[in-house]
C-alpha cells in the first residue's frame, strides 16, 4: 500500500501537455506564447544576414556618426605630403627606449621590414637582393637620402610613423598590419640599427684613418732611409 501511495504522488506530479523534443533534447510545452517562445528561443539577426526591419534588408549597421572603437586611437594626419610634413614636425614616440619595448620592435621588424629593408637598415633585403633587379632597394637607414628630404638617419620619427601608416613610394600601407602601437615600437628598433651603423662607420673611418696615417709614416722613412743611403755613396 506505501509503494502503491508514492506512485500515485509522483504521478500527479507530472505534466501531461509536455513532450520530448529530438531537435532541442529536452522538454518543451506543447503550446507556447508568443512572448515564451522568443525569451526561451531569442531570434537573433546574423551579423551578414538580411533584416526585413532596415530598408536596405542588411542585418549589419553602421556605427553611429562619429563613435570610435573602444581602445582605438583615430590617426589625425591626411595622406597627403603636409600630412607627411605636419607628423614629422608634431608627432613624439610615446615609448621608452626599454629593453622590453626593443624586443618587441625588433620582433615586428623581422616579420614585416626585413625582407625588404634588410638585416640592419641597408636596404638589402632578401626580396631585393634575390629579384634581379625586379624591385629597387629602398633607401638605407645609415646612409641614405630621404625622397622628402634630408639624410634617413635624421628622419623624424613622426614622418616614419606616418610612412608606416599610409605608405610612401614603393613601400605599402602597413596600417592594417601593425598596430600603432608596434608602429611605435618598431621604430625604436630603426633608430637602433641607425645608431649601429653609425657607430661601424666611425670605427671603419678611424681604422682607415690610421692604416693611412701609418702607410704615410712607412713610406717617409723609407724615402728618408733611401737618401741617407745615397748621401752615403756620394760621399764614398
Amino acid at each position: 500500500m506505501i509503494f502503491t501511495g508514492v506512485v500515485l504522488i509522483l504521478g500527479s506530479c507530472a505534466i501531461p501537455d509536455r513532450k520530448y523534443s529530438e531537435e532541442l533534447k529536452h522538454d518543451i510545452p506543447v503550446h507556447q506564447f508568443t512572448g515564451d517562445l522568443d525569451m526561451y528561443k531569442s531570434p537573433s539577426i546574423e551579423t551578414y544576414g538580411e533584416n526585413a526591419n532596415y530598408n536596405n534588408n542588411m542585418g549589419s549597421r553602421h556605427p553611429v556618426a562619429g563613435t570610435i572603437p573602444r581602445g582605438f586611437m583615430p590617426y589625425m594626419y591626411p595622406n597627403t605630403n603636409e600630412g607627411y610634413m605636419m607628423a614629422g614636425d608634431s608627432l613624439r614616440n610615446p615609448y621608452s627606449n626599454t629593453p622590453e619595448n626593443l624586443a618587441k620592435g625588433a620582433d615586428i621588424y623581422t616579420k614585416f621590414c626585413l625582407h625588404c629593408h634588410g638585416t640592419t637598415g641597408a636596404g638589402d633585403g632578401p626580396v631585393i637582393t634575390n629579384s634581379n633587379g625586379k624591385f629597387p632597394p629602398p633607401t638605407s637607414y645609415i646612409d641614405g637620402v630621404s625622397s622628402g628630404g634630408g639624410d634617413m638617419k635624421d628622419l623624424p620619427v613622426g614622418k616614419m610613423f606616418h610612412t608606416i601608416t599610409y605608405g610612401r613610394n614603393m613601400m605599402g600601407s602597413h596600417a592594417s598590419q601593425i598596430t600603432a602601437e608596434e608602429r611605435w615600437k618598431v621604430i625604436l628598433h630603426i633608430q637602433a640599427l641607425i645608431n649601429q651603423g653609425q657607430r661601424a662607420s666611425a670605427e671603419s673611418g678611424t681604422d682607415e684613418s690610421e692604416t693611412a696615417n701609418e702607410e704615410e709614416t712607412s713610406a717617409a722613412v723609407e724615402a728618408e732611409a733611401e737618401e741617407e743611403q745615397t748621401e752615403t755613396e756620394e760621399n764614398e
